[in-house]
This record gives structure tokens, sequence and C-alpha cells, in this order.
């Protein structure tokens, strides 16, 4: 049988921490409590759903800019071409990479550096490990989910958020990590300079 075990009470503490809530509310300027703009979020779960296609219908509607985030990204799941066809359309796509992506199988990064999409390789982190786009500042894709063929078949998420706060938020972190990453030139040059 479990005893139960009497509770403390403090009326006293109660009420004075109650106060200095109660004044530090009172002294916030209005503008603290206004609503945050809102959000809308989408999100899928591989392999039940096509995120690929989430992300290329995305990708798709795209106008200005795209800034990629990318640990993996292959061609053949229909993000590269999507890309690509963005760059085409005159969308800036940008690319951020791990170190690893440009060496793997199928990588997409061959096609999108030579069409002249501007791509770089973030050294700095042991693993550069996202997995967003940043599309118009207004929407942001992220979750587990690689930009990879291979990811469909896998337990992954996908989230679309479209909210400008969010993406000046991942907009913002891909500027940094692009800060500290090196210009990407060509395959053969990076995959076998061994700067892991």
């Amino acid at each position: 049988m479990l005893k139960r075990t009497s509770q403390l009470k403090f009326p006293g503490f109660c009420r004075l921490g109650a106060g200095v809530l109660l004044a530090l509310l009172l002294a916030l300027p209005p503008s603290a409590f206004a609503a945050a703009p809102p959000a809308t979020i989408q999100t899928c779960f591989a392999p039940e759903a096509d995120c690929a296609a989430l992300a290329v219908r995305a990708i798709d509607r795209a106008e200005h800019e795209i800034l990629v985030g990318a640990y993996g990204l292959t061609t053949g799941a229909g993000i590269v071409e999507a890309l690509l066809r963005a760059h085409r359309r005159g969308v800036e796509v940008k690319l951020i990479a791990d170190k690893t992506t440009p060496c793997g199988r199928n990588s997409g990064i061959d096609p999108l550096a030579n069409a002249g999409v501007p791509v770089w390789i973030d050294y700095v982190a042991r693993i550069a490990h996202a997995k967003t786009m940043v599309i118009d500042g207004t929407v942001t894709l992220n979750g587990s989910y690689n930009w990879t063929r291979g990811a469909s078949a896998n337990s992954e998420d996908l989230n679309l958020v479209a909210s400008p706060a969010v993406a000046e938020a991942y907009a913002a972190h891909w500027r940094d990590r692009q800060a500290v990453s090196l210009r990407f030139d060509r395959r053969e040059s990076w995959c076998r300079a061994q700067i892991r």
C-alpha cells in the first residue's frame, strides 16, 4: 500500500511569487503580448506519403530564392530536378552541403553546379546534417527527410512551414553556415582533396 505524503504549504511564498510575476507582466511593453503572425504547417511522413512530391511542389512555386541545406542530395527523387527547373526560370538557388555529399553515388551536386547553381561545402561542422530549404523568405521545408531518392523508403518526416519569421530564422542560420563554408568547384577537386 502506498503511503500518501503530506503537501508542503507556502502561502506567503505563493503570494510573493504571484506578486513578482504580476509585476513582471505589467512591466512588459504591450508589443510583447502581440500575437505572432500565424504559421501554416503541412507535415508529411514517409514511407506512407510522397514527401518528395511535397518538396517538389514547394520548389516549383518558388519565385525569387531557394536556400538549400543538404546532408544527402541525389538525383532521381525529383528534388534536384525541381531545383534545376527553378534555376532555369530565374530563381536564385543556392546550396550548402555536407563535405561527403559531392562524393556519393548519384550526387545531385554535379548537375546543380554544372548548371551554375552556387554550391558551398560546410567542412567545419563534423556533419552538416541540415535538411532544409527556405523558399522566397516565407516558406521553410525541414525535417529528417534527406533530399535523396532513398529517403522515400525510410521512416522520415518533412514539414512545410509557411511563416516569414521561421523562414528568416532558417535563412539567418543558412547564411551563418555559408560564412564558414568553402565554395565548391568540381567533384574531382573536392573528393580527391580529402578535406574532411
